[in-house]
């Protein structure tokens, strides 16, 4: 029921396809999808037709450049000085300058003729109008009922009795029939949750009795939202239709949304079987109870926490709502009541969690999420919802007009005598027309006839035929004129199309040339080698105990070890001294450098002296001792040790080599007076 779900704790909804080119785009580090009005750029810089700078012939606006500062820069300037301001803008000048330079140059090598080029810059062109044709006529009723509806989290059943969407009328009315009758039977008295585990579609029925747990707006596919949300306490729906097929929806509560919180947590993984079981519980109440006693979360989170994404910045998770999480572990977070309160460890399907609250939220008022909601319903089934809508409105900025005597003929003429010559009416004879278009019967005709024999069983069949064929051709019209109609549209499509420019030539200038120039990479190499330098190594093993009896014990059994331990030898000593405490004993192996980061454990490598040897240090309450196996020296890095850092950088320098190339070829010119406007405007933001 969720838009998608990845096996892990969270759960996300889908996300629209990503374009890398933002990245590309002037090797810029942060790049937003965030649209931010070309009005917007008007009002704060009245020359908007100016021209800043231009590349050979072609000529950049003031407003272009703006707009794509806006859209990029996440930082404001204006907390910074003026010079530093000025300099900010005249660096990204620079970027975008060498960015128009790139795709200049892929004009001129004919990329934009390429088959492939303008494949894939249709298929974009298709992706980005449909959500521009829902985006601009979400209505201000849309965002207002998702918002109004997260001001509450609805607790519900289902039961589902699936259905193809394209499924034939016979067997619609089946599922609709049997959804119908096991509503009744629970309006009856009859155990919703049996009758889930018994009738329901959904797999997870058998075992949950169909509970969905708590969800709030935007969680669910909109049908069934609507549904749910209307639905009083205690109450079982109507069959409901969706994409998935028939619901019937039982509503347990009600309750007023409990905002946001923000956690860490340190997680202890569960091996399969009892006594791993036992030992993963064991380990986190350990863990707990040190916590307890005025241990220090973050060193233990770096230690102990299996989470290797969240460990090294003390497990710290993102802000998540009811629906965001496994429902376990999203209770025990909101049961937590002051900021650095800590639970007892919470179990999930992924082990064991000790959960931190760092902070709450309540729910956002509706000018902070007003943007947000608009995005999350571009991607909602919910703008399928005002497709009807649009239509009509489409249908009267447009200037349709309909003859309907002419499209019922021409409906009757479609199931009635598909196979022979239409006369009534004719193929020419005029269904709609829409200012410069003229729709006739054989253009219905020729569509249905692409949709396949179905279309012409029946009256109903030939009447969605006729309904699809007018949506689609107002949806046409309305996309081929977008260009004409949003500005912002047609700077995206630049975008887009610059970008994919941009990747292709990058991809023969500098990327392909880096990994196949075998003798230019080993002479980049040479002439840089001294960029490549280790510092001052040492290989160690490295045993971090919670007692000195443990360490002494660990001692006694590596009496004699010089060299290091197998990864065989290693997991048995750690077995055999945690039996009791699971955090009695850590070892760890590795080759550590000078400089480095490094973890709290780890650190005490810079407490001994780095020479062959054993060493004993206690820190922060824990005992080592550390076996220094080897020193190795500064030394020059080996290419293939380092292969694939060096080939990064002979790709910056070959970049950097190709913008001086362009630069000397295309003439730069800089408009600085129209610079200082734009300089003067983006600081005064």
């Amino acid at each position: 029921m969720r838009h998608f779900s990845v096996p892990g704790l969270f759960r996300f909804p889908v996300r629209t396809k990503q374009l890398v080119y933002c990245v590309l785009f002037l090797s810029i580090t942060a790049c937003t999808t965030a649209k931010k009005s070309s009005n917007q750029v008007r009002n704060a810089f009245q020359p908007q037709e100016a021209v800043l700078f231009t590349v050979a012939d072609d000529s950049v606006k003031a407003d272009e450049f703006m707009y794509v500062y806006n859209k990029n820069q996440v930082d404001s300037i204006a907390t910074l000085s003026d010079e530093a301001q000025a300099q900010a803008v005249r660096d990204y000048l620079t970027l975008y300058t060498n960015f128009k330079l790139k795709v200049k140059a892929a004009e001129a090598a004919n990329l934009d003729q390429k088959a492939s080029f303008r494949k894939e810059l249709a298929e974009y062109q298709q992706q980005l109008a449909k959500p521009y044709l829902v985006e601009n006529r979400v209505t201000e009723q849309l965002i207002e009922e998702a918002y109004e509806r997260s001001k509450q989290e609805v607790k519900a059943s289902h039961i589902l009795i699936t259905l193809d969407e394209d499924a034939s009328p016979a067997d619609t009315l089946r599922a609709y029939q049997k959804a119908d009758s096991l509503r009744n039977l629970a309006l009856n008295g009859a155990s919703f949750a049996m009758l889930a585990e018994k009738y329901s579609n959904d797999p997870s029925a058998a075992t949950n009795g169909g509970d969905l747990g708590y969800f709030t707006a935007l969680q669910m596919v909109y049908p069934f939202e609507n549904a749910a949300y209307n639905t009083e306490v205690g109450g079982v729906s109507e069959p409901i239709r969706t994409r998935f097929g028939y619901h019937i929806i039982k509503v347990h509560d009600k309750r007023p949304s409990r905002g946001k919180v923000k956690v860490a947590h340190i997680m202890i993984r569960e091996a399969e079987g009892a006594e791993q079981d036992s030992s993963a519980q064991l380990k986190a109440q350990q863990i707990y109870e040190q916590l307890q006693q005025g241990a220090d979360w973050n060193e233990l989170a770096e230690r102990f926490s299996e989470d290797v994404t969240t460990r090294s910045s003390g497990g710290e998770l993102p802000y998540f709502g009811t629906g965001n999480m496994i429902e376990s572990f999203e209770d025990a977070a909101f049961a937590l009541k002051s900021e650095g309160t800590i639970s007892p460890p919470v179990k999930t399907r992924f082990g064991w969690h000790i959960i931190k609250l760092i902070d709450r939220q309540g729910l956002e008022p509706l000018s902070e999420m007003r943007s947000s909601l608009e995005k999350r319903i571009d991607r909602n089934v919910r703008s399928e919802v005002v497709q009807s809508e649009m239509v009509d409105l489409l249908k009267q900025e447009n200037g349709y007009e309909a003859k309907p005597e002419v499209i019922e003929s021409a409906i009757r003429q479609l199931y009635t005598s598909p196979n022979s010559p239409a006369t009534d009416p004719a193929p020419e004879d005029v269904l709609f027309t829409m200012q410069d278009t003229v729709l006739t019967a054989e253009n219905y005709y020729a569509f249905a006839r692409e949709q396949g024999e179905e279309v012409q069983a029946d009256s109903a069949a030939a009447r969605r035929a006729y309904q699809d064929f007018e949506t689609q051709t107002i949806l046409t019209y309305e996309e081929r004129h977008l260009l004409d109609k949003y500005e912002d549209y047609r700077r995206i499509l630049q975008e887009y199309r610059d970008g994919i420019l941009l990747f292709d030539i990058m991809e023969q200038k500098v990327w392909s040339k880096a990994m196949e120039d075998s003798v230019g990479l080993q002479q980049y190499f040479a002439a840089h080698q001294e960029d490549y330098r280790w510092k001052e190594r040492v290989k160690v093993t490295l045993v971090d105990a919670e007692s000195e009896k443990i360490l002494n014990q660990v001692k006694q059994d590596l009496q004699g070890k010089k060299s290091p331990l197998t990864e065989k030898e290693r997991a048995a000593l750690e077995k055999k001294h945690t039996k009791e405490s699971p955090l009695a004993l850590q070892i760890r192996q590795s080759t550590y450098e000078r400089g480095e980061s490094r973890t709290a454990a780890e650190s005490v490598i810079d407490d001994i002296e780095w020479a062959p040897g054993e060493y004993t240090v206690e820190n922060n309450g824990r005992f080592y001792y550390i076996l220094v196996h080897e020193v190795l020296p500064p030394k020059l890095k080996e290419l293939e040790e380092i292969k694939g850092i060096v080939i990064a950088d002979y790709q910056n320098y070959l970049d950097q080599q190709w913008i001086t190339s362009l630069r000397q070829q295309y003439s730069v010119e800089t408009n600085e007076n129209v610079l200082q406007q734009v300089i003067n405007s983006l600081s005064s933001r």
